[in-house]
């Protein structure tokens, strides 16, 4: 299905290019554009909701992942007045885990953040903290926003908070998976003081067998 989807995307925008185009057809090619791509983010979405690949596990730096994320969405919070505070444990130790996959976890708890600052209509404030609990490496990500209406089931498949039209309510559900492949663990909760929403995600400290097998691994390359 992308295949057709992305002819339509394609064809759409060069009669976008096309100056001789009067303005009306121009305003319906934008909805065409526009519907298509959240057609094949839908289509995106559900793949990847059905075909989770396995957990490649390696070394990971989780603070490494995290600035590496928020400089993905580092233009859009400066450009729309979002702070982004990072309050990072610098001795943290390594997780085992697959980075592009916790990546993605923390790019989407991002992305929601940053929507419900935006919705709040004030000015935004993200907080990220890590820190050793245990055997475990805690990430949480506060922000300022608008609250969750039901936290208790934002990663259930298919529910969302966000308008019509915005969003799938997969992302959380496959951030779940795969939080839960890493053996970890991930919350959600909104703030006693009625500003915002936290996300805690939990993933296990990479054993000292690991770190050995990892040593070993770097030796024969």
């Amino acid at each position: 299905m992308n295949n057709p989807l992305a002819a339509i995307l394609g064809f759409t925008d060069l009669l976008l290019e096309n100056p001789e185009v009067p303005g009306s057809a121009r305003e319906d090619l934008q909805i065409i554009l526009q519907e298509t791509q959240r057609t094949k983010d839908i289509v995106q979405d559900l793949l990847s909701f059905a075909r989770q690949r396995p957990v490649q596990r390696e070394l990971v730096r989780v603070n490494a992942v995290l600035r590496q994320t928020i400089k993905l969405r580092s233009y859009d919070f400066a450009s729309h007045g979002v702070e982004v505070k990072e309050e990072f444990e610098e001795t943290l130790p390594s997780a085992l885990g697959d980075s592009q996959q916790l990546q993605q976890v923390f790019l989407n708890i991002l992305n929601n953040a940053y929507d419900a600052v935006q919705e709040a209509g004030q000015r935004g404030q993200i907080k990220i903290h890590t820190r050793r609990q245990g055997e475990a490496i805690e990430v949480a990500i506060t922000d300022n926003g608008k609250g969750i209406a039901d936290p208790q089931r934002i990663f259930d498949p298919f529910y969302t908070t966000k308008q019509a039209g915005k969003g799938t309510g997969l992302g959380l559900s496959i951030c779940y998976g795969i939080v839960r492949a890493h053996g970890g663990e991930i919350q959600c909760w909104n703030n006693e003081n009625g500003a915002g929403s936290t996300f805690v995600v939990r993933i296990p400290v990479a054993t000292e067998g690991a770190l050995s097998a990892a040593a070993a691994k770097e030796v024969g390359r």
